[in-house]
């Protein structure tokens, strides 16, 4: 069993483990990198920042490590967020995301994109036919009781709070469009690669656990509104929270 994981930019997989990445910019994107978790073998890679990023790295990866005898078996994809409600999410919270949402696939309007008005669906999941589940435009997600060899004590799930989160290709600068999305969908928070690592996992039947630290508030922002080198900081107590390090 090998656990992958992944992050968007070297800074972030820095940030989880910074004693086994103490360079964070010499960490090249789509390259598989050997790491030990706790004397078991893992794996990590950066993606690169957006979907098509994500889901190139995704398949590059997932493809090299099974033709080098090292087929992963559950992918941790941990990286930043910005939360739209920081009174709900504040900054450095550490979420558990449980879906995963792509609000830019559908049939557009000229105002909205709504996913089921096209009539051809990303995937279906299962068997073809009635028996199979058509996805469009959302993904559940695991907790981490999918991740190999992970023992949970009882107060770990405390460091972290379940919520929703979008994943876009262009991040919200506005107040119309956070308040579209968040009208429209109601997640907690907005990222530019979960829902591609999802995807890459579901179709090729492997959990993904998704782990985001809440940077900013999406859209316009105020200084006070965004910490970015805080979020790091805090995005490095999720390993050993799910006992990982």
């Amino acid at each position: 069993m090998c656990l992958l994981i992944c992050a968007a930019t070297g800074r972030e997989l820095a940030a989880l483990a910074p004693a086994l990445f103490p360079e964070a910019d010499a960490l090249e994107e789509m390259r598989l990198i050997p790491m030990r978790l706790k004397g078991r073998e893992a794996l990590a890679c950066v993606t690169g920042v957006g979907p098509l990023n994500a889901a190139l790295a995704l398949g590059h990866c997932l493809g090299r490590a099974a033709a080098e005898n090292r087929p992963v078996t559950a992918v941790l994809n941990a990286g930043l967020a910005g939360a739209f409600d920081l009174d709900a999410l504040p900054l450095r919270t550490l979420c558990l995301v449980r879906e995963e949402i792509w609000p830019e696939y559908g049939l557009h309007d000229g105002r909205h994109v709504t996913a089921r008005a096209f009539s051809f669906p990303l995937w279906r999941r299962g068997a073809e036919g009635a028996g199979g589940t058509e996805v469009y435009d959302r993904l559940p997600l695991p907790g981490p009781e999918a991740l190999p060899e992970v023992a949970l004590k009882s107060d770990d799930m405390d460091a972290f709070t379940e919520c929703r989160s979008l994943t876009v290709a262009g991040v919200s600068a506005s107040f119309d469009r956070a308040r579209e999305l968040w009208s429209r969908y109601h997640a907690e928070l907005e990222n530019m690669e979960g829902f591609a690592v999802a995807y890459a996992c579901a179709r090729a039947g492997i959990p993904c656990v998704e782990i985001r630290c809440v940077s900013n508030k999406v859209g316009p922002r105020r200084k006070e509104e965004k910490d970015f080198p805080g979020a790091l900081q805090s995005l490095g107590a999720a390993l050993p929270s799910l006992n990982l390090l």
